[in-house]
């Protein structure tokens, strides 16, 4: 190969090159805006997971304390049945049956205001409104707190399902693409420089032959792996 032609493929190997790292470059500015609108997405739905727990565990809170209310208002209808126990055995069946009533109307009364506090849901005892069971009702926070936070994921005003982890699992992916990217653009432009190197020594055909093999190694190693691995992932 004369030299001028040489020259001419040095020169269209430096202007690829260079293209190309532009392009990488681009690409990276391309897909980081792309990684920012990420960035405030998570922070978005982290703000809004936040709320969402804390109204939640304030509404679970203020169950628990209806509930222990609730309790209270059992302990003492079984202190009237057990009094009005203790009036039969003492001959006096009228006290006793007041007494019985007046600890099924507590119970009663107990259950329909836990009901209408949410404690309970009215479809999960609706047998109790209408015959309140002789012993309470049990009530686990957890799962209430459970039940009330899936509630509000799915209720009308709800945002619907938020996933701040996963927007900023894809947000730090992004963010490896963008140093991927840079590097095959570094890599591009370091071979402008073999590429370089082969025009200013010219004259020297084995220095010249050599830093334009390295410059097309380099060149290539960097265009299929930026290619493949990081501007259409």
């Amino acid at each position: 190969m004369d030299l001028t032609r040489r020259q001419w493929l040095i020169a269209f190997l430096i202007g690829i090159a260079t293209v190309l790292a532009a392009l990488f470059g681009w690409r990276a500015a391309q897909i980081g805006s792309t990684a920012a609108f990420n960035d405030r997405q998570s922070i978005s739905e982290t703000i809004k997971v936040e709320q969402r727990d804390i109204n939640a565990t304030i509404a679970a809170v203020g169950d628990a304390g209806e509930y222990a209310r609730y309790r209270a208002d059992y302990a003492e209808a079984q202190a009237l049945d057990a009094q009005a126990t203790r009036l039969d055995d003492a001959g006096s069946p009228e006290l006793a049956a007041a007494s019985r009533a007046e600890a099924r109307s507590l119970r009663s009364g107990a259950t329909l205001r836990a009901a209408d506090a949410g404690v309970f849901g009215r479809f999960t005892i609706t047998n109790d409104l209408r015959s309140p069971r002789p012993q309470p009702r049990p009530f686990d926070f957890d799962a209430h707190l459970a039940a009330l936070v899936a509630e509000a994921e799915t209720g009308l005003t709800s945002p619907g399902v938020l996933d701040p982890d996963g927007w900023a699992d894809d947000s730090e992916g992004i963010r490896d693409r963008v140093n991927g990217l840079v590097v095959w653009a570094f890599l591009l432009i370091l071979a402008v420089f073999f590429y370089t190197i082969a025009e200013v020594f010219s004259k020297y055909r084995i220095l010249a032959y050599s830093a334009m093999a390295v410059g097309v190694c380099i060149f290539l190693f960097a265009a299929i792996g930026g290619f493949t691995v990081d501007f259409l992932a």
